[in-house]
């Protein structure tokens, strides 16, 4: 039999290993004078990178620029190429 100790570390442990397998959306935020743009990788899931879309916001509802469906990290570089590209525009961009 398992002690109660033992029982509390096991699913403390537990829940640490699957919360970290949890997929937050990226979120950049590019201001340029008084406008703002807002860059977003939303996963539909999270615990799974894939399927996932890159959005744009500039004030007026969301966009969607990538898609994928099965390529990990595909949504993440097309996001980051983006906010580069926002950058060289003269926009500052940082990740929240």
């Amino acid at each position: 039999m398992i002690s109660i100790k033992r029982a509390a570390v096991l699913a403390a442990v537990t829940t640490l290993f699957v919360s970290s397998a949890a997929f937050a959306n990226e979120t950049y935020i590019c201001k340029h004078d008084t406008q703002v743009r807002q860059i977003q990788v939303v996963y539909a899931s999270d615990s799974a990178k894939v399927p996932c879309e890159v959005t744009y916001d500039k004030g007026q509802g969301a966009t969607s620029l990538w898609q994928a469906q099965n390529q990990e990290g595909y949504c993440e570089e097309q996001a980051a190429a983006f906010v580069e590209k926002q950058r060289g525009w003269g926009w500052d961009c940082t990740q929240q």
